[in-house]
């Protein structure tokens, strides 16, 4: 009887290209959580960013108006959740101008508060 020269795959070599496959799709899946969780605190820093800037625009007319030229603090929340909190003040300049600095704190996945601090010059001519 001839024996002929089958083709195929060994069990070994079947078991190589599962390890090797499942390498593959073990790293593609951390790094899909490593992104997820990489949107979700950019989307907080700009949930914070936005809320800041609002927060600049709405008090940059104010610094030209002494009686509404006071420091302050609001917060944003989402439900019962607090989103970030700002802190704004006026200081003095030379040619009857006004810094404004909005300071925002926001909590970050691990619950550490993280901020940022957005300046901006503001002419009165009188």
């Amino acid at each position: 009887m001839k024996r002929r020269n089958q083709g195929g795959f060994t069990i070994i070599e079947i078991l190589i290209a599962v390890v090797v496959l499942m390498v593959g799709v073990l790293g593609l899946v951390m790094t899909a959580a490593l992104v997820t969780r990489m949107m979700g605190r950019a989307n907080r820093a700009q949930l914070a960013a936005n809320y800041a800037s609002q927060r600049m625009e709405k008090m940059r007319t104010a610094a030209c108006i002494a009686g509404q030229r006071n420091p302050g603090v609001d917060t944003l929340y989402r439900g019962s959740a607090m989103i970030a909190y700002n802190t704004w003040s006026y200081t003095d300049m030379p040619s009857g101008s006004y810094r404004l600095q909005v300071i925002t704190r926001w909590e970050t996945t691990n619950n550490k508060l993280r901020a940022d601090t957005l300046e901006q010059g503001v002419p009165c001519r009188t």
